[in-house]
């Protein structure tokens, strides 16, 4: 998943605990790992732990203090279409970034993308 590096940081301080995307997998029956290129270093950073992605309906400010974003940033960003919320149980930043050959991708995601590990 691209991030901006800032967003990231709250991720792996536990300050983020909900990341917002347009889209989402077909299936989250499970728990899944998710990892993170921080579009600011050009490199994966570390991963996320996601326990649920749901389709968002309602923009509240809880939902707003969890994003890290304003209610106007999100509804911005939302526009008419839909907007959902991938929900993050843990993350763990790496002690050294990995480069996008190591997950044999050639170039990162527009938002984000299925990987083989």
């Amino acid at each position: 998943m691209s991030i901006h590096g800032k967003y990231a940081d709250m991720i792996f301080s536990g300050e983020k605990t909900v990341e917002l995307r347009k889209t989402a997998p077909v299936s989250t029956n499970d728990e899944i790992t998710v990892y993170l290129y921080n579009t600011d270093t050009k490199s994966v950073t570390g991963k996320m732990t996601v326990s649920d992605i749901r389709e968002l309906t309602e923009i509240t400010d809880n939902l707003a203090e969890y994003a890290c974003l304003s209610v106007e940033k999100i509804q911005e960003y939302k526009g008419d279409g839909t907007l959902y919320g991938w929900f993050i149980e843990e993350a763990e930043i790496f002690d050294e970034s990995l480069r996008l050959k190591d997950f044999d991708a050639k170039r990162a995601p527009q938002s984000w993308q299925y990987i083989r590990r």
